[in-house]
């Protein structure tokens, strides 16, 4: 090999080590970007949340407007999720691209869920707002069941025969002994309307709930405790992280429905009653419980 040879060879070296700095430098100045574009999103969800619980102690209506902005936010980062990991371009930082069918199906159910928030500023477009919320419920069912292998296989036998048993078990007692409380000689109509409704929610929480529990890792009983990493694997816990989401959903409702009664009750509650009922407790618990499920999305890009 001659010199002019090695002196070639050095030169192409030290370009290739020149070119792999440059892409160390241009990847971490992504990661930078990202990682600040996260902050941003999740700093403004905070931010318009608290704004609306200072907005909620205004007579003024149209400071109430920002109430379904937060989940509008949590839809637009489950939607983005994918893309971003997926992808190391500026276009991709901000505008979806390709997400999964899990994440579409969640940010369906958020983006519903804000117009839901939207409609129950105004006390005319109470049933608008049901039905809304309602969409979002099917949605995240939609969701929790679309990456079963089938729904054959997700909706065994023994599992519809508990769903539907404890369906029919918890709305029965709900709408026999909860709604009497607080409206008496209940309409035909809104018993239907109301066990339809708790149905689909509690399916919801119950959907979530075997996502979750499919995912924890059952192979080795012995070791399933002793080894927290098997037992919660990211796709383990993030699938729990969801479950708690909806049970925290279905919670909010509840809470809700806890002020209605304390309103009739006047000033005849407990303080347990009224912490339950308040108003900035029950939207607190609904953003975490819209967190969470916005959170596991995350599953789905690993």
């Amino acid at each position: 090999m001659t010199g002019v040879d090695i002196d070639s060879s050095m030169v192409q070296q030290q370009e290739d080590l020149n070119n792999l700095v440059l892409d160390n430098r241009g990847h971490d100045e992504w990661a930078g970007h990202k990682d600040m574009w996260w902050r941003i999103l999740y700093t403004t969800f905070f931010i318009t949340a608290f704004g609306y619980l200072m907005a909620r102690r205004s007579s003024d209506t149209k400071f109430h407007l920002i109430k379904p902005v937060p989940v509008v936010i949590l839809g637009y980062i489950v939607l983005l999720w994918c893309s971003i990991h997926s992808h190391s371009s500026l276009f991709h930082l901000l505008i979806p691209h390709n997400p999964t069918s899990y994440a579409i199906y969640i940010s369906a159910g958020l983006f519903l869920s804000a117009i839901g928030d939207f409609c129950l500023i105004y006390k005319r477009f109470f049933v608008h707002g049901v039905l809304f919320f309602l969409a979002a419920h099917l949605s995240f069912i939609l969701a929790f069941t679309a990456e079963s292998e089938s729904l054959s296989k997700f909706f065994t036998p023994v599992v519809i025969v508990c769903l539907v048993s404890f369906n029919i078990f918890f709305v029965y007692m709900f709408i026999t002994k909860v709604i009497p409380l607080f409206i008496k000689q209940t309409p035909k109509s809104l018993s239907i309307a109301l066990f339809f409704y708790t149905s689909v929610i509690v399916t919801m929480c119950y959907t979530a709930s075997v996502k979750a529990i499919s995912n924890i890792d059952f192979s080795n009983p012995e070791q399933l405790f002793v080894n927290w990493n098997r037992l919660f694997s990211s796709l383990a816990l993030y699938a729990l992280i969801g479950a708690l989401g909806a049970i925290l959903f279905f919670i909010s409702d509840l809470m809700i429905l806890c002020r209605e009664i304390n309103a009739l009750s006047k000033n005849q509650v407990s303080l347990i009653r009224k912490f339950i009922g308040d108003g900035d407790v029950g939207m607190i618990t609904y953003w975490l419980g819209q967190l969470c499920i916005a959170l596991s999305v995350s599953a789905s890009a690993l």
